[in-house]
C-alpha cells in the first residue's frame, strides 16, 4: 500500500491518493476488495484517488476474516492521519474531529448517513481513556529507563452493518403463555438467539425462559440470509419484532372482546392484558377467550426496506497504550479501549464480548499473525497450524480492555435502531497499536506483525522500519 496525503495547517484534510497491490492467490477471490474503502469514505476531503491491483500468485484463495479489507486500509490511513497531525502540530483526536463526515463520499450521489457517531466515539473515548493526561505523562517521562510507554488511537467505519431484507420470522403464542420463535438465521456465537429472545420478550412481556427458539434449519425454519457482514441483528431483529407485534395486536384484539373495550386502550403488562387508563381493569393472557379457543396465535414478520437515499454504517474509535522494551524490542499492550457507535445496545454482555473479541483479533494483525508462503517452490502456506501461526492468546491481550458503547439508537435505520458491531471493532485496533508504538519509540512500523524481529533492527538504526 502507498498513501499520499495533503492537509492545511488548520487541520483540514485536502487530498488522499492511495494505491494497493494485493492477491487472492491463484483465484479471483478479492485480494484488494474494500482495502481502499476507508480512504474513500472515512474522512471529509475534496480530493481522492485510489487504485488497486490484484496479482495472481501460486497460493490459496483469499477468504474473508473480519471486516475484509478494512483493517489493512486502516493500517495505512490511520498511521498517515497521525503523521499529518504531527506535521501540523495538532492532537490526533482533534485532527480527526476536524474531518468527521456526515455523508458517504464513497457512494454515488454522496448520500447522508442515518446517524454518524464518530465524533461521539472520539470525544467520549478520549475522555474515558484519559487521552490528554496520558500523552502529557508520556512526554514528561521520555528519557527514563529502557521501558518506553506510548499511547495511540485510530478510527474506523464498516461499509456494511446496516442490514437489509429479506428476512422472515414466525412467532407463536400458546395458550399456556409460552412462545415459540421460528427463524432461519443462525447464531454463530455472537448472541443472536439472546438478542432475538429479548426482542420477543420486550414486545410480549413474556419472560425469556418461556421462549423457545427454532433456528438455522432449512427444513423447518423461514428463509434467512447468511450470518455475516455484521448485519445479522439489524437484518433479522426487525422481522422478529414485526412478528411479535403481529401476535400482540391479535392478542389485544381478543382481550378487548373479553373486556368489552377498545383494543387501542389496552396494553401488555407481565402476564396480563391491562387497561391503559385503569390498570385494575385486566385479564390474564392465559385466560383470554380467543387464545384459549384457538390454542395459538401466529404472527409473521418481514424485514422492511432500508431508508431510501441514506446509508447505515457503524463507526468506531479505539485507544491504546503500549510498553516497548528497547533492550529486547518486545511490545506489550497495556490497555485498550474500544468506543463504538452501533446504534441501540441490544444486550450489554454480548455487546462487550463482541468488542473484546474484535480487539483480540486486531491484536493478532498488529502483533502476532503472519502467513508464510513457500514462495520459491510450491506456494503452500508453511505455518498452517496453531503452533506456527500465532493467534493471540490470553497472554497477548491486555488486562485492561474496556468497551464503551455510544448508545445512540438509529431509528431511521430500522425498527430496532441497531447497527452492526462484530467487524467494526477489528478495523482500528492494529493501527492504534502501531501509533502507540510510534509514540513510545518514534519508529513508524509499516509492516505487520510488529514482532521483535521486525522492531529490533529499526531500533538499532534509530529510524523507520525497512520495507519487507
Amino acid at each position: 500500500m502507498r498513501l499520499k496525503a495533503g492537509v492545511k495547517k488548520d487541520g483540514t484534510l485536502t487530498a488522499l491518493e492511495f494505491s494497493c497491490t494485493a492477491t487472492g492467490g491463484a483465484y479471483p477471490a478479492g485480494g484488494t476488495s474494500l482495502i481502499d474503502w476507508l480512504v474513500r469514505d472515512l474522512y471529509l476531503r475534496p480530493n481522492v484517488k485510489t487504485e488497486m491491483k490484484d496479482v495472481y500468485i501460486n497460493a490459496g484463495p483469499a477468504r474473508p476474516f473480519r471486516a475484509p479489507g478494512h483493517p489493512q486500509g486502516a493500517w495505512a490511513l490511520e498511521q498517515m492521519m497521525d503523521t499529518l497531525a504531527q506535521k501540523i502540530d495538532m492532537d490526533p483526536v482533534a485532527f480527526r474531529l476536524r474531518n468527521v463526515p456526515s455523508y458517504s463520499q464513497g457512494r454515488a450521489g454522496n448520500p447522508p448517513y442515518t446517524t454518524t457517531g464518530l465524533a461521539e466515539c472520539l470525544i467520549e473515548g478520549a475522555k474515558a481513556f484519559g487521552w490528554e493526561e496520558a500523552r502529557t505523562h508520556i512526554r514528561k517521562s521520555k528519557g527514563e529507563g529502557h521501558l518506553k510507554r506510548g499511547v495511540g488511537m485510530a478510527s474506523g467505519l464498516w461499509f456494511a452493518g446496516g442490514g437489509n431484507p429479506p428476512s422472515t420470522a414466525v412467532v407463536k403464542l400458546f395458550s399456556d403463555g409460552s412462545v415459540n420463535l421460528n427463524m432461519g438465521v443462525s447464531d454463530i456465537g455472537t448472541g443472536t438467539k439472546t438478542v432475538m429472545t429479548m426482542i420477543v420478550s420486550e414486545e410480549l412481556g413474556v419472560k425469556p425462559n418461556m421462549i423457545q427458539i427454532e433456528h438455522a434449519d432449512t427444513g423447518t425454519t423461514q428463509y434467512a440470509t447468511p450470518s455475516g457482514g455484521s448485519k445479522t441483528v439489524p437484518t433479522d431483529g426487525p422481522a422478529v419484532r414485526a412478528a411479535a407485534l403481529s401476535v400482540k395486536q391479535q392478542l389485544l384484539s381478543f382481550a378487548a372482546a373479553d373486556l368489552k373495550a377498545d383494543d387501542m386502550s389496552l396494553t401488555l403488562s407481565g402476564d396480563e392484558v391491562v387497561s391503559v387508563k385503569d390498570p385494575s381493569f385486566k385479564v390474564k393472557i392465559r385466560d383470554v377467550t380467543g387464545l384459549k379457543k384457538r390454542g395459538v396465535i401466529v404472527g409473521v414478520g418481514y424485514r422492511g426496506p432500508n431508508p431510501e437515499g441514506k446509508v447505515v454504517n457503524p463507526f468506531a474509535a479505539q485507544f491504546c497504550e503500549v510498553e516497548v522494551n528497547i533492550m529486547t524490542a518486545e511490545v506489550r499492550v497495556i490497555r485498550l479501549l474500544g468506543c463504538h457507535d452501533s446504534g441501540r445496545v441490544m444486550n450489554r454482555l454480548t455487546y462487550d464480548n463482541q468488542v473484546f473479541g474484535g480487539i483480540t483479533m486486531g491484536i493478532g494483525l498488529a502483533m502476532t499473525e503472519a502467513r508464510i508462503l513457500d514462495r520459491g517452490q510450491t506456494g503452500k502456506m508453511m505455518n498452517r497450524n496453531w503452533h506456527d501461526y500465532k493467534l493471540p492468546t490470553s497472554l497477548d491481550v491486555p488486562d485492561e480492555m474496556i468497551s464503551l458503547p455510544i448508545d445512540k439508537p438509529d431509528d431511521a435505520a430500522n425498527t430496532i435502531g441497531a447497527k452492526g458491531l462484530g467487524e467494526p471493532v477489528t478495523i482500528p485496533t492494529a493501527p492504534a497499536i502501531a501509533n502507540a508504538v510510534y509514540n513510545a519509540v518514534g519508529i513508524r512500523m509499516t509492516g505487520t506483525p510488529i514482532t521483535p524481529l521486525r522492531l529490533c533492527p529499526a531500533l538499532e538504526r534509530g529510524g523507520k522500519e525497512e520495507t519487507p
